[in-house]
């Protein structure tokens, strides 16, 4: 455990973190040309605005599938070093657990501050760039293609505005706020979702890890779709409805390591993320 250094912990997880991205990124920008390829050939746009369509809904599918990667590299790698023996040793030692998370952490925490930038500031461009290709004419600004300043201002403007619309309307813009901000910070909760399962259940592989990949990503999005539901209809407050996944996801990661393990045979010891 004490040769086994941060740069090649990273190392580690750079292949995994790419190939889940490329994969994931390419199967959502496919069916996003299944879709868009149609409206675009009735209309005989060019080859060149087709490959620009696509390049614009980039950015929106990445605010999806980084923190998708996050989990499934973070979640192979600590899987692969617990059948390599190094998760048990890093128990024995002061610190060892410790000295294998907060590097990954770190890196989450990276990864997250870049998307949060790329989410304010380069999605809604991009979006607003997207809606203007798909209709061959400058659109009028929604909540999808407004920066996070435009939208601050325009739910200021719709809460001071009268109608019965006006409350949807200014929950609908900070919910747009709220979430770019949501999707990024899941990085970090995702990261340690993805430690925190092969730190607690030793056992297991890559069926394991698709397994549980599916069962995290359907429930966190699941959640997600139905807090922003809810903070839509004003049932819940947009920032309740947009962190309630992630919240939900940190319970259950904070679960696995409150709740008492049963000491293995032969007294091994049980984990604690102070070790």
């Amino acid at each position: 455990m004490s040769q086994f250094s941060t740069r090649q912990l990273l190392r580690r997880h750079a292949t995994p973190f790419a190939v889940t991205l490329a994969t994931l990124t390419g199967l959502l920008l496919a069916r996003h040309a299944v879709r868009l390829l149609p409206q675009l050939s009735a209309r005989g746009a060019p080859a060149g605005t087709i490959v620009e369509a696509l390049a614009l809904a980039m950015p929106h599918t990445l605010a999806l599938t980084i923190p998708m990667a996050v989990f499934v590299a973070v979640s192979w790698v600590f899987t692969r070093l617990g059948t390599e023996g190094v998760l048990a040793a890093a128990r024995r030692e002061r610190h060892g657990v410790r000295r294998l998370f907060v590097p990954v952490l770190g890196a989450a925490a990276v990864i997250a501050a870049l998307t949060a930038v790329s989410n304010t500031q380069i999605v809604p461009r991009t979006n607003a760039r997207l809606a203007a290709v798909l209709a061959d004419a400058p659109r009028t600004p929604t909540d999808r293609t407004m920066t996070v300043a435009e939208l601050r201002e325009a739910a200021r403007s719709a809460r001071i505005g009268a109608g019965p619309n006006a409350a949807p309307r200014a929950a609908a813009y900070e919910v747009e706020i709220q979430k770019k901000f949501a999707l990024a910070a899941a990085c970090l909760v995702l990261a340690l979702a993805g430690a925190a399962i092969p730190l607690r259940f030793r056992r297991g592989g890559a069926g394991r890890i698709i397994g549980v990949t599916a069962v995290v990503f359907t429930g966190y999005y699941a959640a997600l779709v139905a807090g922003e539901s809810l903070a839509d209809r004003l049932v819940i407050s947009p920032f309740v409805g947009m962190w309630m996944a992630n919240a939900l996801l940190l319970g259950g990661v904070l679960l696995l390591f409150l709740r008492p393990r049963p000491r293995a045979p032969g007294g091994a010891e049980s984990l604690a993320m102070s070790r």
